[in-house]
């Protein structure tokens, strides 16, 4: 499996390792986060490290696996069963989960970074949610967006689908801090440091309120969203042609339907 787990001095480190595909998550990868983010609130009792591999945090979901999705029970398996059960997982985890975003981070990856607890990012990482280009929609940034950065910042990445780079994304709340490329390890692990220089109930608590609405409000609209998606979206001939267009490398041609 080309998600890893490991656990450094009682932190564990998640890293997406399928730099070939900029670390675009099938389902099987949806489900390693999710039973490695568990496996951690077990073994390791304290913030977990979220990160990729080469020039991408994470390309968001594997485009060339939605031809597999063609059924709503399909859709439904991926979206609710698989990345779904991730977002989740960061935001009900009993301590911090702190993105260290290494490069790229489109689509699911950047929605991975908003949910995420905190953020460090390379200077070198850029963000996106360019799902609209293939007849999607960013169905957990809807959901999540209000709850971590401010609504009109979150509405101009969502509509425009422009690029950030690391500071535009500071500026939007995206991330904590941005520091130099070869640092980006040190710097994860002196915030980590500075977390368990607290009681862990105390982090506990403080990660269950600050993300009460998150959980109670925000993750039930990803939910919704990701059922409109199956339900309204995934059947269009609009992602049809956006991902046939995505994956030819030409300009999609939508008629809204």
């Amino acid at each position: 499996m080309y998600v890893t787990y490991e656990v450094r001095e009682g932190t564990a480190w998640l890293r997406i390792e399928r730099p070939e595909k900029l670390n675009a998550l099938d389902l099987s990868g949806w489900h390693a986060l999710t039973d490695h983010l568990g496996r951690a609130a077990v073994e390791a009792a304290g913030p977990v490290v979220l990160t990729g591999t080469g020039r991408a945090f994470c390309a968001g979901d594997d485009i060339t696996t939605f031809q597999e999705h063609a059924t709503p029970e399909q859709g439904m398996d991926f979206f609710l069963g698989g990345l779904y059960g991730t977002i989740e997982a960061i935001a009900t985890h009993p301590y911090p989960v702190i993105a260290a975003v290494n490069g790229l981070a489109f689509g699911g990856g950047c929605e991975l970074v908003l949910v995420s607890d905190l953020a460090v990012a390379s200077d070198a990482a850029t963000f996106s949610l360019p799902e609209g280009r293939i007849g999607a929609w960013p169905t957990v940034a809807v959901g999540v967006a209000p709850h971590v950065s401010g609504r009109k910042l979150a509405g101009e990445l969502a509509f425009e689908m422009d690029r950030l780079d690391a500071d535009e994304a500071r500026r939007f709340g995206i991330v904590n801090r941005v520091v130099p490329p070869d640092d980006l390890e040190a710097e994860v692990t002196a915030t980590v440091e500075r977390i368990r220089a607290a009681s862990p109930h105390a982090i506990r608590m403080t990660k269950r309120f600050l993300n009460e609405e998150l959980v109670t409000v925000g993750l039930p609209k990803v939910r919704r969203a990701l059922v409109a998606l199956v339900e309204e979206t995934l059947p269009t001939h609009d992602l049809r042609e956006g991902t046939s267009a995505f994956l030819e490398k030409r300009r999609p041609v939508f008629d809204g339907k």
